[in-house]
C-alpha cells in the first residue's frame, strides 16, 4: 500500500525493498516534503515516470544494484517496474492533495508507535487509521493509509510505493492515484528494525478538530 477504503477494511502495507534517487533538500523526509513529493507524482505522473526509468537500469534479474555494488532482492524484479512506468505514462495529471495537520498527528502516532520495530497498520492500543485520524478530527468519504519502512528521503518513499513491488493488486499506488482522496497527513520517524518509518493517511474529507469551518473539496 495505497479505491475507498471503509471503516475497518483490511489494508496492506510494503516493505519496499527499493532504494531510489533521493530529493535533494535539507527536509527530505518532513512530512511537507512528502505531500510535496505526492502530489508531484499526483500532478506530472510523466515526471515520476521518467525517475522510474532512471533506476530501470539499475536491476539486474531480480536484484537492484545501488551504487557501490549493493543487492537488494526484489520479488517482482524489473516487472514491478516496467509496470510501473507503463501505469505512470499512461495515467493524467490529478489535482493535488490537502495538507492535513490532524491527519499527520494521526500518522505521526503510528510512526512513534511503530519505532520499537512494529510492522503493522494496527497500532498497540488496537487502533486503525480511521480512528487515529479521528483523534484530530472527523474524515469522511473513504480512508486509507500507506506505511512504507527503510526509506531515507521522501522521493525514495513515494516511489517505492509507487512501484509497489510484491504487491500485484498495487494498493500502495491506487492510495497515491485514488480520485476520491482529496486530503492526506504524512509523518516520518525512526524504526528499530528497518531504520525509518514513513505513514501516510488519506481521506475524501477532513475537518480538523481545531477548525470546524474547514470543509472537504469536491
Amino acid at each position: 500500500m495505497k479505491i475507498i477504503m471503509r471503516r475497518l477494511f483490511p489494508l496492506l502495507f510494503l516493505l519496499a525493498f527499493t532504494q531510489v534517487f533521493a530529493a535533494a533538500s535539507d527536509d527530505a523526509v518532513s512530512p511537507a516534503a512528502i505531500v510535496r513529493e505526492l502530489n508531484l507524482a499526483r500532478q506530472n505522473p510523466a515526471r515520476y515516470a521518467a525517475f522510474a526509468e532512471a533506476m530501470r537500469s539499475e536491476y539486474n534479474g531480480r536484484y537492484l544494484v545501488l551504487p557501490g555494488g549493493t543487492r537488494l532482492f526484489t520479488k517482482e524484479g524489473s516487472r514491478s517496474i516496467d509496470e510501473a512506468i507503463r501505469f505512470l505514462r499512461a495515467a493524467a495529471p490529478m489535482q493535488p492533495l490537502a495538507y492535513s495537520p490532524g491527519m499527520s498527528h494521526g500518522a505521526a502516532d503510528h510512526c512513534a508507535d511503530q519505532a520499537a520495530g512494529g510492522f503493522s497498520h494496527t497500532g498497540r492500543d488496537g487502533s486503525n487509521p480511521a480512528a487515529r485520524m479521528n483523534r484530530y478530527g472527523t474524515w469522511g468519504l473513504g480512508w486509507g493509509e500507506n506505511v512504507s519502512y527503510g526509506k531515507t528521503s521522501a522521493r525514495d518513499i513515494v516511489l517505492a510505493l509507487i512501484i509497489d513491488d510484491g504487491l500485484r493488486a498495487r494498493k500502495h499506488r491506487k492510495n497515491i492515484f485514488n480520485p476520491k482522496f482529496n486530503f492526506v497527513g504524512a509523518a516520518f520517524g525512526p524504526h528499530a528494525r528497518f531504520g525509518s518509518v514513513c505513514t501516510m493517511d488519506f481521506a475524501g474529507a477532513y475537518i480538523e478538530r481545531d477548525d470546524r469551518s474547514r470543509v472537504a473539496r469536491f
